[in-house]
């Protein structure tokens, strides 16, 4: 295979781990990697609480066991060598009642059968002797599961890459793709300025434009975030979502219910209210809508053009007409738009991907005045394969404050971080996808438990008092958010695996393991394994 120019798609940890191994490889060629955002690490990689997660519950022998700990056996050499921060400091999985100290003595056998270093089961007592504020029945500790900084493990690569001659074409926006026999043509523009998250955390906004609410203000202080945050606790009920149907005749949950609860005094919301109930009737009732075949009026997802914003909130765009580029080997690693560029390349949509939003707290001075009083390391509550979004941390991080999270919702939009912003094409795509609401019916008994806590802060904190009693509530901040790119099946199956699909010299990284920010410089080693080493046709 001749290649002299190489192009990646995507500027996130493993988009950039990916450029860094190719140009290590194919040190004659040149190495381009682009992205929309302005900067690096600008969604789901820049926005995490920073642990190395070794996937203790990985299945024995499984790929995702295997990209998780070779991707420990690279990331620490790298960061040691780097100066970049990275603090063992050992995760306690704490068990509430007995269903959970149950699941802890499964997930012990299969960290035990991956070889993970020094994991074993505590009692109360040695739960204490690990981290004093900890409470629970059981608990199982990993010694060696670590936190870092992966923003800054993203920009040492990218210094990697730029070092080796490499190339780094932010601000523009790959818009599809024409793949010829030994070559691949990237259509380009120059990307609108994409709607960043806000200074102060989630629960601030920005101004009216942005936000795509009517009659917000400009700059919050923070009474005034306080203040919303009190209004949405006021808004919630226990049980804000209804279920309905069965899971083969079309939606399980009626979302409108949930965003009612969060919006329902906004003017903007009857538009939304129309389109998500147009989409629910053609799904639940095929017979009232247009033919899927027809074409007509169906959501097509073929790349940029998808971000449709609500009337009378259309962004500003200065844009070039569409240019045109040509390279031996393209690999996109897309994240939150990866359906939408595999549509626009000609691949099967599926999995799609649908955005959950992940809201993160911190503390800066506990009580004690110190975190590590507090919290030593990492506790967490333990992971429920029924709720796949309900697990709670709280981690000493990096700079000696703690962070509280996730609390994870679906989102209103794949790139919108404002808490009352949407994007009514990222909505279609999410409530017209099946899959959504069959992966909603099989959690729908568990997501009704954790849906207060999800739009209430309050709620949330309440949550983490429960094994962290010693949190001072009232010290906890709204920090980042980031919006998490979810794989999921036709038959509503969350894809937490590598997955990737080839066709010529085009290679598209559909999804990832749970692991994605720990295992990035193995996935960029296995992805460039099989576009280097692999049969040019493969497909998976």
């Amino acid at each position: 295979m001749s290649i002299s120019r190489v192009a990646i798609v995507g500027a996130g940890i493993v988009g950039v781990a990916l450029a860094r191994e190719l140009t290590g490889r194919l040190p004659a060629a040149e190495v381009t990697v682009f992205d929309k955002a302005d900067r690096l690490a600008a969604h789901q990689s820049g926005h995490t609480s920073g642990v190395v997660d070794p996937d203790l519950a990985a299945q024995p022998g499984s790929p995702e066991a295997k990209l998780a700990r070779r991707g420990v056996e690279l990331l620490v050499p790298f960061v040691s060598e780097r100066g970049i921060p990275y603090r063992e400091c050992g995760q306690l999985l704490v068990a509430q009642n007995t269903d959970e100290a149950d699941r802890l003595e499964e997930i012990l056998a299969r960290a035990e059968a991956n070889s993970i270093p020094g994991v074993r089961l505590l009692d109360r007592k040695q739960m204490l002797e690990v981290e004093p504020n900890a409470r629970g029945v059981l608990a199982l500790y990993a010694p060696h599961t670590a936190v870092t900084d992966f923003t800054a493990l993203t920009e040492a690569l990218a210094s990697d890459v730029s070092a080796a001659g490499g190339t780094f074409r932010l601000g523009t926006e790959v818009t599809g793709f024409d793949v010829m026999s030994d070559e691949v043509r990237l259509r380009l523009r120059t990307a609108a300025p994409e709607q960043s998250e806000p200074a102060g955390g989630p629960d601030s906004s920005g101004d009216d434009s942005a936000s795509g609410s009517e009659g917000s203000a400009s700059v919050r202080d923070a009474d005034s975030a306080a203040e919303s945050d009190r209004d949405i606790d006021d808004q919630v009920h226990e049980a804000p979502r209804t279920y309905r149907g069965d899971n083969t005749t079309g939606p399980v949950i009626d979302v409108r219910d949930e965003l009612r609860s969060r919006f329902g005094s906004q003017d903007w919301f009857k538009q939304v209210e129309d389109t998500i109930g147009n989409l629910s009737e053609r799904f639940s009732n095929p017979a009232s809508g247009r033919s899927r075949h027809s074409g007509a009026d169906e959501p097509r997802h073929t790349g940029g053009d998808e971000h449709r914003e609500p009337a009378g909130r259309e962004r500003e765009r200065a844009v070039r007409p569409e240019d045109t580029e040509v390279f031996d080997l393209v690999i996109v690693c897309a994240g939150l738009q990866a359906d939408r560029l595999a549509a626009a390349a000609g691949f099967d949509e599926e999995p799609r991907i649908v955005p959950f939003t992940s809201d993160y707290y911190a503390i800066d001075n506990p009580a004690t005045d110190n975190p590590a009083e507090v919290v030593r390391g990492i506790i967490s509550t333990v992971p429920d394969p029924s709720s796949p979004f309900s697990e709670r941390s709280v981690v000493r991080g990096i700079s000696g404050e703690l962070v509280l999270g996730p609390n994870t919702i679906v989102s209103l939009g794949r790139e919108r971080y404002d808490k009352h912003g949407f994007n009514l094409g990222d909505m279609g795509s999410t409530v017209g996808f099946k899959g959504f609401w069959k992966f909603a019916a099989q959690t729908a008994k568990t997501a009704a438990r954790g849906a207060k806590s999800a739009v209430s802060t309050s709620a949330f904190v309440e949550e983490i008092l429960k094994f962290v009693p010693a949190i001072d509530a009232t010290a906890v901040r709204a920090d980042s958010r980031g919006i998490r790119a979810q794989a999921i099946d036709a038959d509503g199956t969350l894809v937490d695996e590598l997955r990737v699909t080839t066709r010529g010299r085009l290679t598209m990284v559909r999804s990832l393991p749970r692991s994605g920010a720990t295992s990035a410089l193995a996935t960029a080693e296995r992805v460039a394994n099989r576009v280097l080493d692999g049969p040019a046709d493969a497909d998976g």
